[in-house]
């Protein structure tokens, strides 16, 4: 028996959030059966060691290579976001479809109300892989209740649903120093229907008001060079002019094992959305991260992570596009210590529901089930 595990994203040093999933799951699923991880690799970094990425009983292999093929192929179960180049191969197989990430919802926002030609044509192939992942999966995996809602009004076929967060690693966690710079951090990218520029305005207007702080935004070039857009280049050129000396952002999308290192520096992680379809389907696989490196969060409500945020009191929910909110939300956090100090005992608290060995044990029960 095998498994292979497919995303159609980066695994390496530099990776963003369905690669982390992907390969974090992987190294879950080996513990029961040989395990192929299918991804894309980085070619212009060293990337991380596979001593590091793999071990004995998961390999990891060039997305649409003749390898990938034939583990594809050969493999018992398959696990994987609906994507080009997944589907079943043998009848005997078992698919299992992860739809954490609601690709169909985001393209909306990043095409806008007027897609050319093409842009129409590559969302309705998406469509329609989301329609046959409803239809043919012998397992579906949603990352919250609400995604299950959504997909359960398209579903065609009678597949079970699990539930699976995203999730981070114990090994990861250690103890964090209360002492923290007064940093602000944007831990992800600026999509379409993301909201940096009320991050950034609330920043200025903080130290114009006095109150010293910065903005930082974590990477600005994705790893998975496929999605490039200069045009999102461009719009970072935009929010950094408008920061002036209060915001910065590094070049280059931050290391994956240093991530945190940034996260544990700064005093509060803010996430920001627009008010979209995108946000009330969303996980936010940026707020993993700052619950592992117990940093308080200011993050708009919609969606899985505000609902963890306010319900644990792991920081601050502010309604989208609001910037008065944002700044009020970003002084109490920077200056009352006693508040900023209650949500990282909170963050603290949550994290262990998180490890990934805890997330997938639904996801690993299911298997076990197939293969015994």
């Amino acid at each position: 028996m095998s498994v292979v595990v497919h995303t159609p994203d980066v695994v390496g040093e530099r990776m963003a959030g369905p690669g982390i999933r992907a390969w974090h799951i992987a190294r879950e699923l080996s513990a029961l059966a040989p395990t192929t991880l299918v991804a894309k690799r980085e070619h212009d970094h060293a990337g991380l060691p596979d001593a590091e990425l793999a071990s004995e009983r998961l390999r990891i292999v060039e997305h649409g290579s003749g390898e990938a093929e034939a583990a594809l192929r050969d493999a018992s179960i398959l696990f994987g976001q609906p994507a080009r180049g997944f589907h079943r191969r043998r009848r005997e197989q078992k698919v299992i479809h992860d739809m954490f990430d609601p690709t169909v919802l985001e393209l909306r926002e990043l095409y806008g109300s007027a897609p050319s030609l093409r842009q129409r044509i590559h969302l309705g192939a998406e469509w329609w892989r989301l329609a046959e992942a409803l239809l043919r999966a012998d397992l579906l995996v949603c990352a919250a209740a609400s995604q299950r809602r959504f997909y359960g009004s398209l579903q065609g076929g009678d597949a079970p649903w699990i539930e699976v967060p995203f999730g981070l690693d114990p090994e990861e966690i250690r103890s964090c120093v209360t002492a923290r710079d007064r940093l602000v951090l944007w831990g992800g990218g600026i999509w379409e229907w993301l909201d940096p520029a009320t991050a950034v305005d609330a920043v200025v207007r903080l130290n114009a008001e006095g109150l010293e702080t910065k903005l930082l935004f974590l990477g600005r070039r994705r790893p998975n060079r496929d999605l490039v857009d200069r045009r999102r280049d461009d719009r970072f050129d935009d929010l950094l002019r408008r920061g002036g000396k209060f915001v910065a952002a590094n070049e280059e999308w931050v290391a994956y094992r240093g991530r945190l290192s940034w996260l544990r520096a700064a005093r509060v992680a803010i996430m920001l959305h627009r008010r979209t379809a995108e946000a009330e389907y969303s996980i936010r696989t940026r707020l993993f991260d700052a619950i592992a490196a117990a940093t308080p969060v200011v993050a708009s409500a919609g969606g899985f992570a505000a609902e963890l945020v306010e319900k644990e009191g792991l920081g601050i929910v502010v309604p989208p596009e609001d910037g008065d909110a944002v700044t009020a939300a970003l002084r109490k956090l920077l200056t009352d210590d006693a508040f900023w100090l209650t949500c990282v005992q909170n963050l603290e608290r949550v994290r262990p529901r998180f490890a990934w060995n805890v997330v997938t044990r639904p996801l690993i029960l299911s298997i076990n089930q197939w293969l015994n």
